[in-house]
């Protein structure tokens, strides 16, 4: 039996301003069959980047954090071609509201990456990783 990843999704405090974000950083493409008031998507090679408001805590039988408050427990990692790929995305997101945590710098496991706390406070790296 295989399996895929058909979603990935964080909850964020407006799905709107979520997908504008990293569409307009990673030129992705949006899911529009599934947009709603409470949800928005793009798709990544296949997989749904998501994008829950704050209904989707109730829908999933989840406490609702504090104020402010989204705590960095998951992020995720964008694959870029190359070096300068990273440093181009890495001012993108800067640009489009991100604040850089770190970086761009070699990782002691060779990678060129940033990490990139986005509008919603969601960790993310900006990766390459030459295999």
């Amino acid at each position: 039996m295989g399996v895929r990843l058909s979603f990935a999704s964080l909850l964020v405090a407006d799905p709107d301003a979520s997908v504008e974000f990293y569409r307009d950083v990673f030129d992705l493409d949006e899911v529009t069959d599934l947009a709603s008031p409470h949800f928005r998507g793009l798709w990544v090679e296949g997989t749904v980047l998501g994008f829950s408001g704050p209904h989707a805590y109730e829908l999933l039988a989840l406490p609702v954090p504090p104020d402010g408050e989204t705590g960095v427990d998951t992020f995720l990692t964008f694959e870029a071609e190359d070096r300068a790929a990273v440093d181009a995305l890495t001012e993108r997101a800067v640009a489009h509201g991100g604040t850089v945590l770190a970086g761009p710098a070699e990782t002691y496991y060779g990678a060129w990456q940033s990490v990139v706390r986005d509008p919603d406070g969601h960790v993310l790296r900006v990766n390459f990783l030459p295999l």
